[in-house]
């Protein structure tokens, strides 16, 4: 892991800490996650950014199916995020980013993108 762009590779994603001040999450394609698997990301976030609120940027096009025990691990663990974009790009995608909006209701603002500039413009105005 370099100084310079600080990175966390898990089994089943990678994370790094972005020069803008935003950390990236990308999940392995098409690879179902589970509540282990949300606890290592949170745990890489936190290390990724020294426990603080850090805006995220998730790459779901190629993510495979997440359970509800993650799903509900990262609402639980709000506090490390200062905001969560989704950033979409087919259909799956659209309809699991969703999905999370719509029915596990993250207390972080939480948006779905599909757009990348457009996510890190918002996502920017999250940067402590």
């Amino acid at each position: 892991m370099s100084d310079e762009h600080p990175e966390v590779t898990g089994e089943k994603f990678r994370m790094w800490l972005r020069p803008d001040g935003v950390v990236e999450l990308a999940w392995a394609p098409h690879v179902p996650s589970g509540l282990e698997d949300a606890l290592e990301a949170i745990d890489a976030m936190t290390r990724l950014t020294g426990g603080r609120p850090t805006p995220l940027l998730v790459r779901t096009t190629d993510a495979g199916p997440q359970d509800r025990a993650a799903r509900m691990e990262f609402i639980r663990r709000h506090e490390v995020v200062s905001a969560v974009a989704l950033l979409v790009g087919n259909p799956l995608s659209r309809m699991m980013a969703t999905f999370f909006i719509n029915v596990s209701r993250p207390k972080a603002p939480t948006r779905m993108f599909e757009d990348e500039a457009e996510a890190l413009a918002w996502l920017k105005e999250h940067v402590a």
